[in-house]
C-alpha cells in the first residue's frame, strides 16, 4: 500500500504528457527535400541535402529510434545529420539533441535567447520557476552557432531562413525553406504578468503576433502536429492551407489576450 502511494505521488510530480508525443506517425515528404520524421504530435523535420542533413527538433529523449526508423523509410540516415535546429528549447522538442549529436556528430545552432537553455539542460528555463515540482530538464548540449532573426543556415545547396518568434521561449523561432513556413505558434505555458524569470514576455508575444500576421504562407507546418492538422493534411496528401494559417494565428493571439486580461484583472 505504501509503495502504491509513493508511486502515485511520484507520478503526480512528473510532467503531464500527451500520449501522441510518443505515438508513431508515418514518415512523409512535405515538399521538395523537407520531410516529416516526428511522432503524431511532436513535429520533427528532416531537410536532406547531398552534403548531409538538417534536423529541426528531436522530440523526447527516447524519440531517436522512432526518428531513425522514419528517416530510413524515406531513404535517409540520422547519422548524416550535420546541423541540429530547434523551434523552442523545451524538453518535448530538444530532449534528444544530445543523443542525435552523439550518433551523428552534428553541430547545434540556436537563437541567442534559447542557447542558454540548451547548454544548461533547460535548468534556466522559466518553466522551472513556474512548475517547481516538475522536471523539465534534458541532457545539455553545446551551441556551436548563435542565430539571429534573418540569418540563413546553408547546407548542400539548401538555405533555411531563421525567423525569430520569442514568447513561448525567449528564443523561439520558425524557419522558411523552399517556400514552406515552419512556424512556432506561440501558445502560453507560463504566467505573463509579473514573470520574474522572463520580464519582457508580454512585449515579446505582442511583437511575435505582429510578425506572424505579416506572413502569408500558402504551405506551412508547425512545432506540433495538432497545431496544423497533421493527420487530416497527411490523409489528403496536401499541406496547402493559407486560410488555416490565418485562423491559427488569430486563435493563438486570442488565447494570449484572454490570458493576459485575466491575469491583469486578478492583480
Amino acid at each position: 500500500m505504501r509503495l502504491t502511494l509513493l508511486l502515485l505521488f511520484a507520478a503526480l510530480l512528473l510532467p503531464a504528457q500527451n500520449p501522441d508525443w510518443r505515438a508513431p506517425f508515418p514518415a512523409h515528404t512535405i515538399a521538395g527535400n523537407l520531410h516529416y520524421v516526428g511522432t503524431k504530435d511532436l513535429a520533427c523535420y528532416l531537410i536532406t541535402t547531398p552534403q548531409g542533413h538538417i534536423l529541426i527538433n528531436t522530440g523526447l529523449a527516447d524519440s531517436v529510434p522512432l526518428m531513425q526508423a522514419s528517416a530510413k523509410k524515406l531513404g535517409f540516415d540520422l547519422k548524416d545529420v550535420k546541423i541540429l535546429l530547434t523551434m523552442q528549447a523545451h524538453y518535448d522538442h530538444v530532449a534528444a539533441f544530445a543523443e542525435v549529436q552523439k550518433l551523428s556528430g552534428a553541430k547545434v545552432y540556436a537563437t541567442a535567447g534559447d542557447a542558454a537553455y540548451l547548454e544548461e539542460g533547460g535548468k534556466s528555463d522559466p518553466l522551472f520557476l513556474s512548475f517547481a515540482n516538475q522536471d523539465f530538464s534534458f541532457a545539455p548540449v553545446k551551441v556551436d552557432r548563435r542565430l539571429k532573426d534573418g540569418d540563413t543556415v546553408k547546407l548542400g545547396g539548401t538555405e533555411v531562413k531563421v525567423i525569430s518568434l520569442p514568447g513561448h521561449t525567449r528564443g523561439a523561432a520558425g524557419y522558411s525553406v523552399n517556400g514552406v513556413l515552419i512556424v512556432n505558434l506561440p501558445s502560453v505555458v507560463i504566467k505573463l504578468v509579473g514573470n520574474k524569470g522572463y520580464p519582457g514576455i508580454v512585449e515579446d508575444y505582442e511583437t511575435t503576433f505582429g510578425k506572424l500576421k505579416q506572413l502569408h504562407p500558402t504551405l506551412w507546418v508547425a512545432g506540433h502536429g495538432s497545431q496544423y492538422g497533421l493527420e487530416a493534411k497527411y490523409a489528403k496528401k496536401s499541406f496547402i492551407d493559407p486560410e488555416g494559417y490565418t485562423t491559427a494565428v488569430a486563435n493563438y493571439e486570442k488565447q494570449f489576450k484572454e490570458k493576459l486580461a485575466k491575469e491583469r484583472a486578478s492583480r
